[in-house]
């Protein structure tokens, strides 16, 4: 299979949806390495779920994981009194995820040594600080001036497979 000859800017992919997603993303990349916290992935991403960690051991400079953005769900906000013209017109509300993933310690390969108390600590304590940063990329988007934004769930992911992560959810009407 071949990827399309040009790529689609996100405005012509959704004219209103593309710029908050893109947008979105670019906020979500820049908290995370302003925080102290850079991945080696950081990108939208298309599925029913959180994406496939595999940039979650990932070392690269000064950071390491997979961060994220992806569309959940979407579903159409009923309005009054909508006259039907040559095209039906409605808005969406669309459910937003963004997300991050690390390594975090397991159990040594040998199956003797479980990961410390400190080493679990500093894991916990690293996902927080992700978890405040994924919070601030949303407040502090300009992507999202002028969109109204509802807050959602922010969710912790794992340990699973020597990966644990946090997601957080936002509803915006576009």
């Amino acid at each position: 299979m071949t990827a399309p000859a040009d790529a689609l800017l996100p405005p012509d992919a959704d004219s209103l949806l593309g710029p908050v997603l893109s947008g979105l993303t670019a906020c979500l990349c820049a908290v995370l390495a302003e925080g102290g916290r850079p991945t080696c992935a950081c990108c939208l991403v298309w599925g029913n779920s959180p994406p496939a960690q595999d940039f979650c051991s990932c070392d690269c400079e000064g950071g390491h994981g997979q961060a994220w953005v992806r569309v959940v769900r979407q579903e159409p906000v009923v309005v009054a009194d909508q006259r039907r013209r040559r095209c039906q017109m409605w808005r969406m509300e669309t459910v937003i995820e963004v997300g991050v993933a690390r390594c975090v310690a397991v159990v040594a390969p040998d199956g003797q040594s479980a990961p410390t108390c400190e080493q679990r600590e500093a894991d916990a304590w690293g996902l927080v600080l992700d978890q405040r940063l994924l919070r601030e990329a949303v407040a502090c988007c300009v992507a999202l001036d002028g969109v109204q934004v509802r807050p959602g769930p922010v969710t912790p992911m794992g340990p699973q497979g020597g990966c644990a992560g946090v997601t957080m959810q936002i509803t915006v009407e576009v």
